[in-house]
Formats: structure tokens, C-alpha cells, sequence
């Protein structure tokens, strides 16, 4: 592949990441006042770490695809294994940290870590519902 090719797939992959860390802010800002005004707000502190944890697990992904896309295809597959085990690692870290944490809720961490996979799956649902409607 040519390197426009590869530019052209780098500006994708930044403006999908872009998009999802815009709607992940969005999911959070929503759920963060639902707590508030359900009379939970002391989970959302745990929650908004969650959330955060999220995003940057997300951005590791990201550089992670950004990185292999211009490697070898076996040397690619091995980098994107080590980075899986490296973002496993930190999940464990923040839940870790996050049982220190006096004023984190630990169920509204773990709330706030899956906010992510929330999102991508709305999304996933969002353009197989589209495609479908359009056939």
C-alpha cells in the first residue's frame, strides 16, 4: 500500500476515535447528571474515573492500530498481542487503584470502564440498523 494509503487510513482511524470520545464525553455527561439527580452522587466520582480510565484505554487502542498498521503483517499481529496484554494490565491497575480510593464507588468504576464498549456497541448497532433500513 502506497502512503496516501496509509494517511488516508490514519485520518479515518482519528476521526473515528474523535467521534467515539465525543459521544463517550456526551454518555458521560448524561449519566453523571442522572446520578446526580437520582440521589446518587456520591458515585459520580467513580464514575467519571471510569470514564476517563475508558478514554485512555480507548486512545491505547488507538495509537496501538495507528502503530501496527504501517509494520509487516506478522510483526503487527505480535504488537497488537503485547498491546492487548499491556491495556490488561492497566484495567487491572485502575480497578486496583480504584478499591484505594475511598470515594470511588467500585461498581460505578466499573460502570464507567465499560462506558466505551457501551458506546462502540451503539454504534455497531447504530450502523446495522441503518444498513438494514437502506436495503
Amino acid at each position: 500500500m502506497n502512503d496516501s494509503g496509509f494517511a488516508d487510513t490514519r485520518q479515518e482511524l482519528a476521526g473515528v476515535a474523535k467521534r467515539l470520545l465525543l459521544q463517550l464525553a456526551a454518555w458521560t455527561a448524561v449519566i453523571a447528571a442522572g446520578l446526580y439527580f437520582a440521589g446518587h452522587g456520591d458515585k459520580i466520582a467513580g464514575f467519571l474515573a471510569g470514564a476517563a480510565i475508558s478514554a485512555v484505554y480507548g486512545l491505547l487502542v488507538c495509537y496501538r492500530v495507528r502503530r501496527s498498521a504501517s509494520l509487516p503483517p506478522q510483526k503487527a499481529v505480535a504488537y497488537m498481542r503485547t498491546g492487548w496484554l499491556i491495556r490488561l494490565a492497566f484495567i487491572v491497575l485502575a480497578l486496583a487503584w480504584s478499591l484505594k480510593v475511598p470515594s470511588f464507588h467500585f461498581g460505578a468504576v466499573v460502570a464507567g470502564l465499560l462506558s466505551l464498549q457501551i458506546i462502540i456497541f451503539l454504534n455497531g448497532f447504530y450502523l446495522v440498523f441503518r444498513h438494514s433500513v437502506t436495503k
